[in-house]
């Protein structure tokens, strides 16, 4: 593009700063004084067992796919917490 002598440009005002964030997005649920969660990471899915009353980890792993992550949270409670093979039924509520 050519200017001439007697027009002014302005140049290109800097862009404002756009502070980036994300949003949680996961699933909770609770059994016998066990916290299970399961959240959204960039590109997988984080599910964690933890011990209500001290807060320690107790499971952690990470899973493709929401249901996969909640099967394998239900998995590791039963295999370390029942004495039978039954799974612990639990309500996952949705969170953001």
């Amino acid at each position: 593009m050519g200017f001439c002598g007697s027009c002014q440009h302005n140049a290109a005002a800097p862009l404002a700063q756009v502070q980036l964030f994300q949003i949680k997005r996961g699933y909770r649920a609770r059994w016998n004084m066990i916290d299970f969660s399961v959240e959204a990471d960039s590109d997988q899915w984080t599910l964690r067992v933890r011990d209500s009353k001290s807060s320690e980890t107790l499971y952690m792993a990470h899973r493709g796919g929401v249901r996969a992550a909640q099967s394998a949270a239900i998995d590791s409670a039963s295999f370390r917490f029942t004495c039978d093979s039954s799974s612990p039924e639990l309500k996952w509520q949705a969170y953001w």
